[in-house]
């Protein structure tokens, strides 16, 4: 009796083991969920569900778009403490994430209740003045400000925004003292540039169409490299400024995933970055390609959040 007991428990370990790596070689069996922590129609909802289009093709199942905005954009990271982790509810993860614990305090951690899969795009960001303005380049408008020749103020779609803090550490590198003006997106900050109610902007690519119009003169990017929409403006690096920000959009799940399914989620990402008519649909977003593997993402996830700690710190206790 003890020995039949014996070889059955053998057997049934075995076939457990035998289950696993085929589960995981299965999987997906059943639609995906992707959480985009914004409202349907903006840039991040559009590329989010490109990229669920192309996605679901590569992996056979649907992945099925969720909007949840509110929180600054945490809200996905939020859901994931619950979520299963059997990786089919996934979220995006903007660079928002990493920053609001420092500023607000937060309902998750983000180097304790997340996996992270891939990066898989940028935002270009750039800092504009009125076209009927006398700045010709970002010097002459430093120089300005530093001068204190009269009020300069600077619109972004929010405070702690990556666009906030780039002109913060700006500001506080080249000793502009600056007036930062927040907004409640993009479009109010223009349509107060236009007006004259600031001196400058910094925002996305929504701005593009006011530069082709000639309407708003671009003086520097806030990228690590020029832009492909507008290669002939400088980023803020060349121009001798240690100010870099592309705010990676990146794909994560709940923490305890199978890293087989991690694997595979990280190279169909790969594999749709690759695709030319994925590249052609962020190029139209106004995006860029920004892809890092698993282990690259989960490293940049940890450096970013320990390593803008102080500066945001900073700006919560002295808002400008």
């Amino acid at each position: 009796m003890q020995r039949r007991l014996f070889t059955t428990a053998v057997a049934a370990a075995a076939l457990v083991a035998v289950a696993g790596p085929a589960s995981a070689s299965s999987w997906p069996d059943k639609p995906i969920k992707l959480i985009v922590p914004y409202s349907a129609g903006g840039v991040t909802d559009q590329m989010g569900r490109a990229l669920a289009e192309f996605a679901s093709k590569r992996l056979g199942q649907a992945v099925v778009i969720e909007n949840k905005t509110g929180a600054n954009g945490t809200l996905g990271a939020v859901q994931m403490r619950t979520t299963d982790p059997a990786g089919y509810t996934l979220t995006m993860i903007p660079i928002g994430v990493f920053r609001m614990p420092h500023i607000t305090g937060a309902q998750y951690d983000p180097l304790k209740d997340l996996t992270y899969i891939s990066s898989v795009a940028g935002f270009n960001y750039y800092i504009a003045v009125n076209a009927a303005s006398p700045w010709k380049t970002m010097a002459e408008l430093i120089d300005y400000a530093k001068k204190k020749q009269g009020p300069v103020s600077y619109g972004t779609p929010g405070a702690y925004s990556s666009q906030h803090l780039g002109m913060a550490q700006l500001g506080t590198h080249v000793g502009a003292d600056w007036v930062h003006i927040p907004f409640k997106g993009d479009a109010d900050a223009m349509t107060a540039l236009l007006g004259n109610h600031v001196q400058a902007v910094v925002s996305a690519s929504s701005i593009l169409p006011y530069v082709e119009t000639g309407r708003m003169r671009v003086l520097a990017a806030l990228g690590d490299k020029r832009s492909d929409e507008l290669p002939n403006v400088p980023t803020l690096k060349e121009l001798g400024y240690p100010v870099v920000h592309t705010s990676p959009i990146g794909i994560a799940g709940p923490k305890g995933m199978d890293p087989a399914v991690v694997k595979k989620l990280d190279a169909t990402f790969r594999d749709v970055l690759n695709d030319p008519e994925f590249q052609a649909a962020l190029k139209k977003f106004g995006l860029s390609s920004l892809y890092m593997d698993q282990a690259s993402y989960a490293k940049y996830a940890r450096d970013i959040y320990l390593g803008e700690k102080d500066a945001l710190k900073a700006m919560v206790a002295n808002v400008k």
